[in-house]
């Protein structure tokens, strides 16, 4: 039941449809990991999943170590743009439109934590079906 719960609220990327069930293995580890190390609760992760973006620090925790997992931010939080475009190409039309949304979503802010929280909110709000995993 709670990996259930886990892969239906947590994914804060993607949409379980859009993945196999490997990748919703891997995102659940990942998710895990991040939200033992974060603290955020469960409820305002699965509000941001339904776009109700809670301004609070540790969902921002939570989906800058999430970003780094994934390979969408380093270590030090910057974001790596190449990993947006890859991922954003296999949802897009074209690369006008990976271009657009990235140039929109990924966005350096004043911390790591408000860049990915940005550019997560914004990629998802575009493209709902997003996932930098292969």
């Amino acid at each position: 039941m709670k990996l259930l719960c886990y892969l239906i609220s947590f994914t804060l990327l993607v949409t379980v449809q859009a993945i196999t069930l490997e990748q919703a293995e891997t995102m659940y580890k990942i998710g895990s990991k991040c939200q033992n190390e974060t603290g955020v609760s469960q409820d305002i992760v699965n509000r941001a999943r339904n776009d109700d973006w809670e301004d609070d620090p540790k969902l921002k925790q939570q989906i800058l170590c999430v970003s780094k997992k994934l390979g969408l931010a380093t270590e030090s939080g910057e974001m790596v743009v190449d990993s947006w475009r890859s991922g954003l190409r296999k949802v897009s039309i074209n690369d006008e439109e990976v271009e657009r949304i990235v140039n929109e979503c990924v966005v350096k802010k004043d911390t790591p934590e408000e860049t990915a929280f940005n550019a997560v909110k914004c990629v998802h709000k575009k493209k709902p079906t997003f996932s930098p995993l292969d």
